[in-house]
Parts: C-alpha cells; sequence; structure tokens
C-alpha cells in the first residue's frame, strides 16, 4: 500500500491552501496546474480540459503556461476518443478516480491504438482523474510522462486532493452563477453561493480556509449590500432574482 512521508503530506496542505486562497476568476488556473505538477513529479505535462459534449467544443483549457482559446478542441481527440482507455473508463463506468491507462489496457496496445500515433506521442503514460460537471460537460486533469508510468503513490496523491479540486470548483461554479446586479466582491459571491448550499458559517470558513469571524463579517456586508438583515432573507433575494433572470 502506498504511504507519504510527512513532507509530502505538508505539501499537499499547503498546495489546498494556495489552490483555496488564490485571487483569480477560474476555478483552475496555470499556477494550480503548476502546483498539481510538483506534486506528482513523473508527470512531464499537467493540463485540465472541461469538454462540452453537446456542442462539441473546449469549453476551457489550461496547462502551466497558460490558458488557450480552442472552441474547436483537437479533431483528432474528437474523433477518437473512445480510444483513449481512461476516459472510456470514466464514461462507462462513472468512476472517476484516479487512472492509469496501464490500469486498463497493456502499453503495447495503447501504442497501437490510431489516438496515440496521431494525438499522444510520445507520452505513451497516461494517468487522469475527473470531477463531477453538469450533464454533457466533462473535467479532466491530465497528467503524462514519455518516460515511466505512473505510481500507486502518485495515485494517492491524486486520491487525496480530489474531494478538495471539486470544492474549489464548486465554489466557482457558485460564484459565477451569482448576478444580482449587486456589487458584491468576489469573497461575498463564494459565501453567498455556500450559503444557498445550506452551508453553516464554520463550514463555509473551513472550505474557504477563512475564519468563522470573517464569514459572519462578509455576510453582513452582503445583507446590507442586498437591503436584507439574514441570511434566509439573503438566499430568497438570490433565488428571486434567478427567477427573474
Amino acid at each position: 500500500m502506498a504511504t507519504l512521508a510527512r513532507s509530502e503530506i505538508e505539501a499537499l496542505l499547503r498546495f489546498v491552501h494556495d489552490a483555496s486562497t488564490l485571487e483569480r476568476d477560474v476555478a483552475v488556473t496555470p499556477e494550480i496546474v503548476q502546483g498539481l505538477c510538483g506534486l506528482v513529479p513523473n508527470a512531464e505535462i499537467v493540463g485540465y480540459a472541461e469538454l462540452d459534449w453537446k456542442r462539441r467544443r473546449t469549453r476551457y483549457l489550461v496547462d502551466g503556461l497558460g490558458t488557450h482559446a480552442d472552441p474547436d478542441g483537437d479533431e483528432v481527440y474528437w474523433r477518437l476518443h473512445r480510444q483513449h482507455p481512461v476516459c472510456e473508463y470514466f464514461d462507462r463506468t462513472g468512476d472517476l478516480r484516479p487512472r492509469r491507462i496501464s490500469d486498463l489496457v497493456t502499453q503495447r496496445e495503447w501504442r497501437a491504438r490510431e489516438l496515440y500515433v496521431e494525438g499522444y506521442r510520445p507520452f505513451q503514460y497516461d494517468m487522469g482523474l475527473r470531477i463531477p460537471g453538469r450533464p454533457g460537460l466533462t473535467k479532466t486533469f491530465m497528467f503524462r510522462s514519455s518516460r515511466r508510468d505512473f505510481t500507486e503513490r502518485d495515485r494517492l496523491v491524486l486520491e487525496l486532493l480530489r474531494p478538495h479540486l471539486r470544492v474549489i470548483d464548486e465554489t466557482y461554479e457558485r460564484r459565477g452563477r451569482l448576478d444580482l446586479h449587486v456589487p458584491l466582491t468576489r469573497r461575498e459571491r463564494e459565501i453567498l453561493g455556500w450559503v444557498e448550499a445550506g452551508k453553516t458559517n464554520p463550514e463555509i470558513a473551513e472550505i474557504l480556509w477563512i475564519s468563522p469571524l470573517t464569514v459572519r463579517k462578509h455576510l453582513e456586508n452582503t445583507y446590507e449590500k442586498l437591503g436584507v438583515r439574514t441570511r434566509t432573507a439573503a438566499v430568497a433575494r438570490l433565488r428571486a432574482t434567478k427567477a427573474e433572470a
């Protein structure tokens, strides 16, 4: 069974803290991808992609160098995506935990597939994990290597990180859905999104790596801006605004 050293656990905690508190407008940034690369040293390339399968469009794509405008996506991948063992496994089973290609097919079989020849060579080793998205949208972290396969230690690192990556994504999804035509700050929108989800102040504080007192102060500012006095009224205002949209 794979285990982590104390220094590795500390590195994971630093990553989660930094990823949760980084000032940004999207959930996954090049800085976060670079941080993942440091935690999985076997990876030569780390990327994150959001694919809209209904429209066959790449909604968002990022690696350690930056974000990429790629609305039409990679034609080779759209045509041959069912040949990717990990993606096919995710789609078939609904199990989104970290998986290596070598968990599913032999390296010889993978290297013989057209998708590898046309789009992945020389990165014969591949590991992926997904976080849940709305129907028709996939959110996938990708790790690739040409020299050596990923280890059980690498899988454990990503298994431990996956729930935190999901919470970070949910925080930004909820914040992005708030359009109250009121000048709320980024943090106020994040907190109000979690209030709508039924989270208590201590739970929100834990998610966002801030103190419950800070959560309360942000909520007080939000109530004043919305012209309400309670969290129930704030959520009611939020839902009424959504219904009018």
